[in-house]
Parts: structure tokens; C-alpha cells; sequence
């Protein structure tokens, strides 16, 4: 057919433009707290130890640089540093818009294309300095010049170095500058001062004061299940010449902290020789102590950490029913608390690998933090549950059976250790009581769990006998639960009595007694 025949106009279909991709990413991620978790674990997945989060209140402008960086250098500003670098898979994730760089690799959880865009929010404009390279990001300029990239050698070219050093001086030095390299990671978020075509919020001091007191409610939690960080850091500068103070600050400590680096170490090598998908099972655990320190409110607690990624062959492996299943993992992993001090800490968390928000929805009423390579909902703050309308999507599948599966498992595996444990009397037995779940406590999924977990405990040597000396079976011992709602002078004497006859008395808490006989 001749054009001049074909009946038809033809047209192509309008995308949006950059800024209005954005927009619509921004109303997915909630302007809270979540933004510097965002950042926390695309840290966690470039192997940093360290996270540093500053508040920088300085009204600052480099009217000396270049005219296309002016807007870029210039404050106040959030800064966030972590102690990794760029790698160029890196350089390449930032710069995507719709997708994940991140993607088609199960050890990486991280969004650099989808999370890392929530920080506009806050700003308009983005720098980042890492490794020999620094760029200037500004979504609202034409496409070709969206990105740009310097050389950190040719720095001092398009902004003096006072300059550089008055923003940065924390962190970047004359000699970074000079060599051409920065062995860590800065990002430099310029606050929004008006509207803008991105988002009509103004970052005022007040926004940020949220901002850092919205991720304040979960850092004390952050660092439980990631397997690099050992530390994060909130700060603010008021005023010239003054050093940062530390409005918040989380970290790992231990008197065997080279070792359990050495363990965090050796189960990143070995996720990474597997891929993720191991023949045998590979586990990880080690007792570390979690400690926050904000303003005056200092807690802190010794938590026993399990990470746990069970063997492709075993009964607990978890299999992903949908299309590309090398990219899910079935990590999942168990924390107990066996000392606390300071403030009260939750327990019941869900986390996927960071704490899901503290929200009903996300509590397992389990004494233990639980953690999984969960599927989330879009906004990542909720597991894919089963409900009526979604019982077959893969992703509901996988959560529910990650839980039944592999959780139960690794809880099991951490239960059996504690209890070998006890044998060398490291543990008091209330903190061995306090891990075990109570049946009744927990409901729908969390408490089928605790049943499965039950029927496996219920024929090993989990009750103390004062009289006996020793762990035993529930089967072999008695209970002198009853005798507490006699009379003191009648129960004191029948358990003089049962004790001189040798019988196996145990007080065991009420939950276990109850968890037990629930079991029939």
C-alpha cells in the first residue's frame, strides 16, 4: 500500500519526563526515616562498616565555583558517608531511573535505581565523591547533562579548594583531593530552600529534625541482621568552626569483636562462592552487643545473632515458583536477647534485613527479632502476606513458606546451640526460659510456628530440675506448678517430701507449662 492510500495518522505514545518519573517514585517512598535506611543499605551492600549521617545547618554557597556546580555546592545540606567505595556497577545503578542495577544479584538487597531516588524528597540535587570520581546529578536539566562526571583530580578546577574543605573538611582531605582518591563514599543532598518541579516540600530544619528522629525509633535495631555495618552515626553542625556533635549514635561491640568479624566476614564469603544457593546448609552465629547512645538515653543489649541460608537439597529449602529464580535467596535469620540494659528494647520484629516499621502488622509476638529475604510490597514496608484475594502469587508463596520452612529452622538451630550451651552454665535458665515461644501469644502463621518449634523441643532436655541438678525431658520431670496455689505450709512440706524422695521436680514459668500441655 502506497503511503498516500494508508488511512492513518500515526503517533507515538508520551513518556514522562525525568523529573516526572521522580514525582511518581517519591508518592511510592514515604518521606520519613525510610530515606536514610534507603542509603544505610545500599551501605550495608558495598561492604561498609561505617555509616555517618550529618546534618549540616551551615547556609553555605560557593559563589567562587563554576556556574553549572554552584547549586550543587551549597548548604544546608544532609551528608551521608559510609566508608566503601563506588564500584562501577555502582556509578551505573545510581543513574538508573525504573530499575535495579541491584536486580538479577540474590546477595544484594539494596535499590540503588528505586530507593536511592527517595533522598529527593529533601533535595533537588545530588553530589556524590567516591573512589577517583565525583558527580553532579540534577534531574531537571536536559537529559544529556542530567549526570555529570568529574575526575576528583580535576576538583580544584571548578571549585576552589577552601571551598571543597569548608563542605567537606570531615571527611574529604586536601590530600584525597590532591591524589585523586577518596577511599570511602560522601553523598551531598543540598536541602530544598523552595518548590521546585521535583516536589513543592521545603526542607526546613524542622523536616530533618523529623527526619532523623523517624529513623532514630528503628536505629538501635538496624545493625542486627546485616553482615557488614558495625556502626551508624547521627550529627548535626550548628555553626562555623565547631565539630559535629553526635545526636545519635548505634554500634557493635564485643570483647571477641575480631572474631565475630572474622565470622561476619567468612558467611559473606561463602553466600558469595555459593551465590546464594549453597548444596549444604551455611549458618553464621555469633553473641554481640548492640548499644545506642542518644543524647541521654544510653541501652544497650548482648543479642545472640543466627544467620541461616539452608542447602539446596534440604527439607527446609525454599524454592521461588515465579519466573527468575536465581535472584531469590531464602537467607533468613534469628536474633535472641540474652542480657539487656538501659531502656526497654522491642522484640517480635520483623525485619528484611533492615526492621520493617514498628507497626502491628510487623510484630510476631515471639521473643526473638526474626529476618528474611522477604518479598515486599512496592513502598518496601510490608511482607506479601497471604490473604483471599492472593493466595497463589509467587512472592505470597515464598514469604509464608521462608516462615514455615526456614525461619522454624533456623530458630531450631538456635535454640539447640543455647541449649548445649547451658551446659556449661553460660546462660541463666530465665534467659532460656524467655526464648522460648509461647503458643498462645502468637497468632495465624507465627503461632504455627511455634507449635512446629514445640513438637521438635518437646523430646529434648529443655526443663531444669533443681532437685535432679540437670536439664531433662518434659516427659521425665514433675511439675510443681500446682503446689503454688496451695498454702504455703502444705506445699512447702509436700515439696520437702517429693525432693527427699528423689523426684524430679521442676517450676517451670507458666507460658512453657502452657505451650506444652497445648501439645497434649
Amino acid at each position: 500500500m502506497d503511503n498516500q492510500d494508508d488511512p492513518f495518522d500515526y503517533n507515538t505514545i508520551e513518556i514522562p519526563t525525568v523529573v516526572g518519573l521522580l514525582r511518581n517514585i517519591l508518592t511510592q517512598y514515604p518521606d520519613n526515616g525510610q530515606i536514610i535506611k534507603e542509603l544505610v543499605q545500599n551501605a550495608e551492600d558495598a561492604g561498609a562498616t561505617v555509616v555517618e549521617v550529618l546534618h549540616d545547618t551551615r547556609k553555605v554557597q560557593s559563589s567562587e565555583a563554576h556556574n553549572d556546580v554552584q547549586k550543587f555546592l551549597k548548604g544546608p545540606a544532609v551528608c551521608l558517608y559510609n566508608n566503601a567505595t563506588f564500584t562501577e556497577d555502582d556509578w551505573h545503578g545510581i543513574r538508573k531511573l525504573s530499575d535495579s542495577i541491584k536486580k538479577d544479584d540474590p546477595l544484594k538487597v539494596g535499590q540503588f535505581g528505586l530507593g536511592f531516588k527517595s533522598v529527593f524528597h529533601i533535595t533537588d540535587v545530588v553530589t556524590i565523591i567516591s573512589g577517583d570520581k565525583v558527580l553532579f546529578m540534577d534531574p531537571s536539566e536536559p537529559e544529556k547533562k542530567m549526570c555529570r562526571i568529574l575526575s576528583l583530580n580535576k576538583l580544584m578546577s571548578i571549585c576552589p579548594l577552601e571551598d571543597c574543605l569548608y563542605l567537606w573538611s570531615n571527611y574529604l582531605s586536601t590530600q584525597n583531593i590532591n591524589d585523586g582518591y577518596f577511599p570511602s563514599t560522601l553523598f551531598w543532598f543540598p536541602l530544598r530552600q523552595s518548590p521546585s518541579e521535583l516536589s513543592d516540600t521545603v526542607y526546613s530544619y524542622e523536616h530533618v529534625i523529623k527526619l532523623f528522629e523517624s529513623f532514630g525509633v528503628e536505629a538501635a535495631e538496624c545493625l542486627t541482621f546485616l553482615k557488614s555495618l558495625e556502626k551508624i552515626c547521627l550529627k548535626r553542625i550548628i555553626e562555623d568552626n565547631k565539630l559535629p556533635t553526635i545526636t545519635h549514635d548505634v554500634q557493635l561491640n564485643s570483647p571477641f569483636m575480631t572474631e565475630v568479624q572474622g565470622k561476619r566476614k567468612n558467611f559473606r564469603q561463602r553466600l558469595k562462592e555459593c551465590n546464594g544457593f549453597p548444596s549444604q546448609a551455611i549458618t553464621c552465629c555469633y553473641d554481640v552487643t548492640v548499644k545506642s547512645v542518644q543524647e541521654n538515653n544510653t541501652k544497650q543489649r548482648v543479642m545472640r545473632i543466627l544467620h541461616y541460608l539452608p542447602g539446596t537439597n534440604e527439607t527446609a529449602s525454599v524454592t521461588w515458583r515465579g519466573k527468575n529464580s536465581n535472584r531469590h535467596m531464602p537467607l533468613v535469620g534469628v536474633a535472641a536477647p540474652i542480657t539487656t540494659h538501659g531502656s526497654p528494647w522491642s522484640n517480635g520484629h520483623i525485619f528484611c534485613f533492615l526492621p520493617l516499621p514498628l507497626e502491628f502488622a510487623n510484630n510476631t509476638n515471639l521473643p526473638v527479632q526474626v529476618n528474611g529475604f522477604f518479598a515486599l510490597d512496592q513502598n518496601r514496608r510490608h511482607v506479601n502476606w497471604k490473604t483471599e484475594e492472593s493466595s497463589d502469587e509467587p512472592e505470597v508463596l515464598w514469604n509464608e513458606e521462608l516462615v514455615s520452612k526456614v525461619i522454624v529452622e533456623a530458630y531450631f538451630t538456635l535454640l539447640c546451640g543455647v541449649l548445649e550451651d547451658l551446659k556449661s552454665k553460660s546462660f541463666h535458665m530465665e534467659t532460656w526460659y524467655n526464648l522460648l515461644p509461647h503458643i498462645n501469644s502468637s497468632k495465624g502463621r507465627w503461632r504455627e510456628l511455634a507449635t512446629a518449634l514445640w513438637s521438635r523441643l518437646k523430646s529434648l532436655p529443655i526443663l531444669y530440675s533443681e532437685v535432679k541438678g540437670c536439664m531433662m525431658r518434659p516427659e521425665d520431670v514433675v511439675t510443681d506448678n500446682s503446689l503454688n496455689t496451695w498454702p504455703q505450709h502444705v506445699s512447702s512440706s509436700v515439696r520437702d517430701f517429693l525432693e527427699a524422695q528423689g523426684f524430679p521436680l521442676a517450676s517451670v514459668p507458666e507460658p512453657i507449662l502452657t505451650s506444652l500441655q497445648s501439645l497434649g
